[in-house]
Formats: C-alpha cells, structure tokens, sequence
C-alpha cells in the first residue's frame, strides 16, 4: 500500500534559496548606496556602512541556516511519518492474519481439519433452509467408526488420532466441492449432501463404507485397518433437528444389524411419514 507523503522540504529548500538569493540581490544594491552615503555626509564613519553592510550578510546567514534547520526537521518528520504508516500496516497485517486463525480454530476440528460440530450443525441448517426454498432433496449421513475404542485401547491414543485422520481424509477425497463433512463427536461424522436423492443417498453411503473398509492406517509396525456404520437420511426436511435425529436412528438400527452396513430413512414430504429402508 502506497500512501502520499507531505513535501515539506522541497518547499523549504526552494524557499531558502530565493531568500538567499533575494538577500545577495538587495546587499547588491544595498552596499554602494551604503557606500555612497558614507562618502557624501562628512558625519558618519565608512565603518557604519560596513557595519550595516555585515549586519545585512549576518542576517541572510542566520536566516539561510534557520531554513536549512527547518527542512532537516521536515525531513526527519516525512521519515517519521512514513515509518509509522509501515508499522501500522505491518500491525494491521499481523492483526488480519491472527483473526483468521482464530476463525479457522474455531470452525474446524484441531485433529482432523473437519467442520467441528457447532458449524456442521449451522450448515445442516443453511441446507435445510434452502432445501424448503428450492424443493430440492437434502441427504444427511451419519457415521460411527466401529469398535474405535478398541484401537486406542490396544494401541494407544496416537494411533487412534491417525485412524480418525485417515477417515477424514477418505470421506474428503470422496464428497462433492458442495457438500459438507464435519466431525461430529469422538469417532462420529456428519456429511451433508445437498440435493441429493434417497436412491443417490444410499449408493453414496455405500461407496463411503467400502472405501473406509479399504483403507490401511500404518501405525508403526502395524497396518490398522477398521470398518464404520452408516445412518443416511434423505428427502425434504422441516427442520435440521428431525434430520439429525432420523439418521442418528438410522445408524442406530445399522449398529444393531451387525455394523459395518448402511441404514437409510426416507423423508417424505410434510404430513406423510417416514419409511425406513
């Protein structure tokens, strides 16, 4: 960012030169006369004139010395000024980076770089919103890694953080540019699919379980390897709440069936029901 800065001191130089000039002009013109005074009135010694005459010269030189002060000062100001206006947009700078760090911490999960819950939650209900608006269907999916305690319990917390990594990154690799991931809580996930059908919602689900059943964490010696149940609801929602609640039940029944399976519920329109699948 570039910023005008004041011109003080050209002003001043110019100014001290004409003076200067000026002034050797008039002593110029002034010296002779002075001269000529002095020879022509008996009554007054040379020596006054040459008095005035350096009288004159002493003040050109006091005034060409106040001016040369006066645009040092000028100077070191324009370079005090611009120092300042550099450190308030280096500050300023600094300041802008720090506020979008602190948003970045707090709308993503610290572990994983996911949605953390509080944002997931908002953009379920920006999508329920939007469903209503345009009739367009909305999926939301929820996900639960199985037997995750079990990973920890047996090979530690760090290789428990890898896996949940690892899930992240496959549930990333395989969602749309518009669709929504978050974690949810402890080893559970949230995606949202925007205009996505029931039919669609299911098969997105379970290219998801496969895929996560596919995939191997490497954790020292070890190829980790774990499965995750799949709760998917889909259809035209009236609220994000309902939503949540539906696919939490959906997940619920695909734990109880055995885990490592998906579970869909079908939304329908306001004053029909839902139907399991």
């Amino acid at each position: 960012m570039q910023t005008a800065a004041p011109k003080p001191r050209g002003t001043l130089k110019t100014w001290r030169y004409g003076f200067a000039v000026l002034g050797f002009v008039a002593l110029g013109f002034a010296a002779p006369t002075c001269f000529a005074q002095a020879k022509s009135s008996p009554g007054i010694p040379e020596w006054v004139a040459m008095g005035l005459i350096a009288l004159i010269f002493g003040v050109l030189v006091l005034a060409r010395w106040r001016f040369h002060r006066l645009a040092v000062q000028a100077r070191e100001g324009e370079l005090g000024v611009r120092d300042r206006i550099e450190s308030l947009e280096r500050e300023n700078a600094e300041l802008l980076s720090a506020l979008e760090q602190t948003r970045e911490y707090a709308e993503h999960d610290g572990l994983t770089g996911l949605w953390n819950r509080r944002m997931i939650q908002e953009r379920l209900r920006q999508e329920v919103n939007r469903s209503g608006r345009e009739g367009t269907p909305l999926t939301v999916i929820m996900v639960d890694l199985d037997h995750f305690k079990n990973v920890n319990d047996t090979f530690g917390h760090a290789a428990g953080d890898l896996v949940l990594k690892e899930a992240a990154a496959t549930f990333q690799r395989l969602v749309r540019s518009y669709d929504w991931v978050g974690r949810y809580g402890g080893e559970e996930f949230l995606l949202i699919l925007p205009g996505t059908s029931f039919v669609g919602a299911r098969r997105r689900a379970e290219e998801l379980r496969m895929a996560v059943q596919a995939a191997r964490t490497q954790y020292r010696e070890t190829g980790l390897q774990i499965t995750a149940s799949f709760g998917a609801v889909s259809g035209f929602p009236s609220d994000s709440d309902s939503m949540l609640l539906a696919s939490d039940t959906a997940l619920y029944r695909a734990k109880a069936n055995g885990r490592n399976c998906v579970m869909a519920t079908e939304i329908e329109p306001a004053g029909r029901s839902a139907k399991p699948r």
